[in-house]
């Protein structure tokens, strides 16, 4: 394996033990926006301002996730979280900055959505992970 790190970021996914283990994925080089959005909720009715809609927040939904991985076909991790795919499962994810003291960690449940392995014979092989967070972010 090689020491590829995304300049000291992690993508750790838990197993399915209690209590639960959390794992960094094997070589990761890039991790999607890790976040949330609000809907946006039209309130506008009779007393708004003249020739203006009115707008709240409403519930926040969680983003979809994508990590790209060196596809290592020896990896430990990797089929534990293809296998987490094939079982529609969800699972506890942590994305770690350790370039700080304390380290900053992002934590939250994700539905593991998908993988995909990418082959190539010019280049580095791929696997491609999807995840959609479910329900609230841990910011510590």
């Amino acid at each position: 394996m090689t020491s590829a790190t995304i300049s000291n970021w992690q993508f750790e996914v838990g197993t399915a033990a209690s209590p639960q283990v959390l794992t960094s994925i094997e070589e990761v080089y890039s991790v999607s926006g890790v976040g949330k959005q609000n809907e946006l909720i039209d309130v506008t009715n009779f007393d708004s301002p003249a020739g203006t809609k009115e707008f709240i927040a409403g519930l926040a939904e969680g983003s979809e996730i994508t990590v790209e991985a060196n596809y290592i076909p020896g990896a430990t991790h990797q089929p534990v979280v293809m296998t987490a795919v094939d079982n529609g499962e969800t699972r506890l994810c942590r994305v770690r900055y350790t370039g700080t003291s304390p380290e900053k960690t992002f934590s939250f449940s994700g539905v593991c959505l998908g993988y995909e392995i990418g082959p190539s014979p010019t280049s580095q092989n791929t696997i491609t992970f999807t995840f959609k967070i479910s329900g609230d972010i841990t910011r510590a």
